[in-house]
Formats: structure tokens, C-alpha cells, sequence
């Protein structure tokens, strides 16, 4: 059972993934690519919780902050802490529903793009300000919106094979 657990998580972190570096960047909206790692932070701590959202938010921005030419770390100090926000959304027992998943993952979208952009311009990453910030902004958060509803469903499957479900978390 917890080989299907871990795989899960494996193959839905590298379909996103894949997705992400493959396809994402030929469909910008106004020269904008969708944030699909961070929505599916998000979506993770949505349907697992606190600790699941923290953990792979971590685990997923290390392999994120792999891809990137900012400080590495910076992406996962960001996913964990928004991984873990989020699963106090879950925590606090708020309906679920495709409108709480889609307001929560577009403000978090918003959220961790600006704490993200703030903490690299900190460390001296000048190069972010060549991004037009205020668009990505704006249209990130619109996308992942749009793909909230999958990105939960995937997340919803990942934690289904968790050897440890326990009704805290289900």
C-alpha cells in the first residue's frame, strides 16, 4: 500500500511537472504561463491537510527550485509555507467545493508569487524586476483558478493510497 501511496505522489508531481516545463510555457495568456507546481501545492494542502501540504509543498519546490536560476530554496521555503496555509483551509472544515478550491488557489497563486518575488528580490535577485509583476500578478492567479478544479481532483487521487488515513485527515 505505500508503494501505491508514493507512486501516486510520484506520478502526479511528473505529469504536473511535465506539463509545467512542456506545455505551459507555448500557452501563455498576455506572455504569462500558468503556475501549475504551485496550484497543485495548493490543491494538495486543499484535499490532505497541514502536514501533507507543507511536506510536499517542500519536497515539490526543491524539484521546482531545480528548474530555476534563483536561489535554491526560495521555491520551496514558499510552497511549504503556502502547502501549509492551505491545509488550514482544510483543517477549518469550510465546505468543499470547486468555489473554495478555485478562491483559495487563485489567492494563494497570487500570494506566494508576490512573497516569492519579495524574498528574491531581498536575497539581491535583481532580474526578477524584468518580469512584468504586476500581469503574472494578475493572470497567474486567473489561471490556476481555471485549473483549480482538476488540480484538486488530482490531488483528491495522490492522497487516496495513503497508507496512513486516518480520520483526521479524511
Amino acid at each position: 500500500m505505500k508503494g501505491l501511496f508514493i507512486g501516486r505522489v510520484f506520478i502526479v508531481g511528473f505529469v504536473v511537472l511535465v506539463i509545467h516545463i512542456g506545455l505551459a510555457p507555448d500557452l501563455r495568456i498576455v506572455g504569462v504561463a500558468a503556475e501549475l507546481p504551485l496550484g497543485l501545492t495548493i490543491a494538495s494542502g486543499l484535499a490532505g491537510g497541514v502536514e501533507r501540504g507543507a511536506v510536499h509543498g517542500l519536497i515539490y519546490g526543491l524539484i521546482v527550485d531545480m528548474f530555476l536560476f534563483t536561489p535554491v530554496g526560495l521555491s520551496a521555503l514558499v510552497f511549504a509555507v503556502i502547502g501549509w496555509l492551505s491545509g488550514h483551509v482544510y483543517l477549518d472544515r469550510l465546505e468543499e467545493s470547486p468555489l473554495v478550491s478555485t478562491v483559495t488557489i487563485a489567492l494563494g497563486t497570487a500570494a506566494s508569487i508576490g512573497v516569492f518575488i519579495a524574498l528574491g528580490l531581498m536575497l539581491g535577485e535583481s532580474s526578477l524586476l524584468e518580469a512584468p509583476i504586476g500581469t503574472i500578478l494578475l493572470v497567474a492567479p486567473m489561471i490556476n483558478a481555471a485549473l483549480a478544479v482538476p488540480l484538486v481532483a488530482a490531488a483528491h487521487w495522490m492522497w487516496t493510497a495513503d497508507p496512513l488515513h486516518q480520520g483526521t485527515y479524511g
